[in-house]
């Protein structure tokens, strides 16, 4: 009778050899597959923060460059210059504009400000009203975190920078001059030729954005 042929299995050591094989494969995969996760994860995280930069300096061109010679009172009844600005207080001015897809009894006009918040984030405001009552709350959102250092300019009409507008004026004194007799407000107005942001993040250093304004004589 025959005997049946004898079979030939592995041996421990091939095993060990495969698994650690195996095991360095594995590694190798896992670290290529854990740096385009990486990769992945920084590149997605750069389209956001230039997103975010890209969105916030769209949102204050399409405010700026529709700045309108309207002043306004606010909430205690004081007049306010149509624009205003200074290291102290950002910039505040009134825009044309502000879109009302709902159909609401309301202005187009829009009362704006940007300014740098307790958290150092630069912040815009804009109120639902023009003429503010003391109930009038400020709708605020955030453009830019993180912002060291802000700085407004102002191109005046003999091509020299401004840091406060009105020019060589405090925001009281040209808040003053718009009254007149009747307590109503004038309508004197005298806006820059250009105005200069200068913004500092940790993420994009420094920055210098250049906004023309409507109005004004070239």
């Amino acid at each position: 009778m025959a005997m049946p042929a004898r079979q030939r299995g592995f041996t421990l050591i091939e095993l060990l050899i495969a698994i650690a094989v195996f095991v360095v494969m594995a590694a190798m995969a896992y670290g290529g597959l854990s740096s385009v996760i990486s990769t992945r994860e920084t590149v997605t995280a750069a389209l956001d923060r230039s997103k975010t930069l890209q969105m916030a300096v769209w949102r204050m061109r399409n405010d700026l460059e529709q700045i309108v010679n309207r002043p306004i009172r606010d909430s205690f009844g004081d007049s306010e210059p149509a624009l205003y600005g200074s290291p102290d207080i950002g910039l505040q001015f009134t825009r044309n504009g502000w879109r009302n897809p709902l159909g609401d009894i309301r202005s187009n006009l829009q009362r704006v400000a940007y300014r740098i918040d307790e958290d150092n984030n630069l912040v815009r405001v804009h109120w639902r009203v023009l003429d503010r009552a003391q109930d009038s709350a400020p709708v605020e959102s955030v453009l830019l975190e993180d912002v060291s250092n802000l700085e407004w300019r102002f191109l005046d009409s003999d091509r020299e920078w401004q840091d406060r507008w009105p020019a060589n004026s405090s925001i009281g004194a040209a808040t003053s001059a718009l009254q007149t007799p009747a307590g109503t407000i004038a309508a004197s107005y005298d806006p820059p030729l250009a105005i200069e942001l200068r913004v500092t993040t940790p993420t994009w250093g420094d920055l210098r954005l250049l906004f023309m304004v409507p109005g004004a004589e070239k």
